[in-house]
């Protein structure tokens, strides 16, 4: 008793020792507010109505079928918080992303850059022209890179789902090393099992495990979003293990793998292999401390692993916030990806994507607000030119340097940043009229939206004009940005919807229609 009691002391003075000396914690952008699978209008008031899109027209406003309510609804743009579309997310690896100067981001192909203009093709609006003083930042596209092995999940076809008995920490055959010895591991037993809806997987408790067999890329970008969201709450907490290169799609202790723990406050990885007959977990390098309390409840999360160099990136939100590298051999023995809540809260786990990686450094968003005083290329190698490019075209980038011109191939450059850009260094107010549309496999793009029938919505952006916008790439649609919000909203009812129809039919104003502002009288 007395050995144990004396272990215990040790244990506690150690772990208050390591969080003394640890970094302080790293802070990561919340994410623009996206579909979460789910086709509906969210009201300012914090109503929901859930349904199908028809269409957007300047008089009658956005056009709503709800389930069971005929006519449509009409309801007022002023009215409207945001609109969420369902759909699967294109894949465009192949493609470069373009940061504009007031914050906006859109992928396509880069055609023509010179002193005045820009142009480009294959983007969500098609061929676009702008002033070059509008670009920011490019991140190129890395030719023979990013090829997509799996994108959903679509259904439930291929995945094994079940409850672990051991999500809490570790299972009965499993050994942490950095442990106290002579401390059982505690094995929590809970009934969680994960259910797919509408290409989303979700928990209803610890335990619950789901996992499949993908053909990982020896340099491989494994990517997913989770939703941690409870009722009335805007966050609350979650606990994720991941578990790559698995040979065990039954249990995240009992298999060889590298196993991602994620929480709202942090992220680790260990490796797990076996040794004589039991699996032994090393954490690899320190613990990320990163806070995500603040940011809402959802956040997107990207690994990078090179097999070869056993290296491991992890980004959030598009910000780099750790990277291991494994010193022994690579311990993955399968080919098996397997999620597993370790909380009682509800998760949802969605837009998975496994595509192949270029092995280069990630580009995270914190390095794109940086103001240069000069424009300036970051080649592969991470080594930097800088000067004033006059010209990118036919694969080359020609910059003007200290010691000349020079024509840098594109594949060659991982960030071109411009200096002197027209407008502000981040994200900018929306004014009045403006939406922002959250894009289908990233990007952020504001405009006056004119209208919207079918698949194509009329647009005018104050950076290239009047456009014609594919509507399948739009995620979600942001109005009134400046508006209040209520947060506690409710999903109307039959009953409710029933109502606000009759009251709009015999010209009441509504929740959907508010009323005119009063006018002020003439002195």
């Amino acid at each position: 008793m007395a050995r144990l009691i004396f272990i215990l002391i040790v244990f506690s003075v150690a772990t208050f020792v390591s969080q003394a000396a640890r970094a302080p914690m790293m802070s990561v952008p919340a994410l623009d507010k996206s579909s979460a699978n789910i086709e509906a209008v969210y009201m300012l008031n914090g109503d929901v109505i859930t349904g199908k899109f028809v269409k957007f027209d300047p008089k009658l406003g956005l056009v709503w079928e709800a389930a069971n309510i005929k006519p449509a609804l009409q309801i007022n743009p002023e009215a409207i918080d945001r609109v969420t579309f369902t759909g699967s997310t294109p894949a465009q690896s192949t493609q470069s992303r373009v940061i504009l100067s007031n914050g906006n981001t859109l992928s396509g192909q880069l055609d023509l850059a010179d002193t005045q203009r820009v142009m480009m093709s294959h983007t969500p609006a098609g061929q676009i022209e702008f002033k070059r003083t509008h670009l920011k930042a490019i991140i190129p596209a890395t030719s023979g890179a990013g090829k997509v092995v799996f994108s959903g999940p679509s259904s439930e076809e291929d995945w094994v789902f079940g409850s672990s008995k051991n999500a809490a920490g570790g299972g009965a055959n499993l050994l942490i090393r950095g442990l106290a010895p002579n401390l059982p591991v505690p094995a929590k037993k809970s009934a969680g099992k994960f259910e797919f809806k509408a290409g989303t997987f979700i928990s209803n408790g610890a335990g619950a495990t789901a996992g499949r067999k993908v053909e990982f890329p020896d340099k491989a970008l494994i990517e997913f979003d989770v939703d941690w969201s409870s009722p009335g709450r805007n966050s609350g907490y979650f606990s994720l293990n991941v578990n790559l290169f698995t040979d065990n799609l039954k249990s995240p202790s009992n298999g060889s793998s590298y196993a991602l723990k994620l929480s709202q406050t942090g992220a680790n990885l260990a490796r797990q292999s076996k040794e004589r007959g039991d699996f032994v977990s090393d954490r690899l390098g320190a613990n990320a401390r990163v806070n995500l309390t603040g940011i809402g409840s959802q956040a997107r999360f990207s690994l990078r692993s090179n097999k070869k160099s056993r290296s491991f990136f992890l980004s959030i939100n598009g910000v780099q916030v750790a990277n291991w590298k494994d010193k022994e051999a690579f311990a993955g023995k399968g080919d098996g990806l397997l999620f597993t809540s370790r909380a009682s809260a509800p998760l949802k786990v969605s837009n998975i994507r496994i595509s192949q990686w270029d092995g280069s450094k990630p580009i995270a968003t914190t390095d794109t607000t940086i103001n240069p005083k000069q424009d300036t290329i970051r080649l592969v190698n991470d080594d930097t030119v800088t000067g004033t490019i006059t010209r990118i075209e036919e694969g080359k980038v020609k910059i003007k340097s200290s010691f000349g011109e020079v024509a840098i191939p594109w594949t060659n450059s991982r960030l071109i940043q411009f200096a002197k850009s027209s407008q502000g260094t981040g994200a900018e107010k929306l004014g009045k009229g403006m939406v922002r549309a959250t894009l289908k496999g990233g990007g952020i793009l504001d405009f006056m939206l004119i209208s919207w029938a079918e698949d194509k919505l009329e647009i005018e952006s104050p950076i290239f004009g009047k456009a014609a916008l594919n509507g399948a790439m739009i995620d979600s649609l942001t109005f009134n940005a400046s508006s209040k919000r209520k947060s506690n909203g409710k999903t109307l009812t039959k009953k409710e919807l029933k109502q606000l129809q009759r009251d709009k039919e015999k010209g009441a104003f509504d929740r959907l229609n508010p009323a005119p502002p009063i006018p002020k009288l003439e002195k």
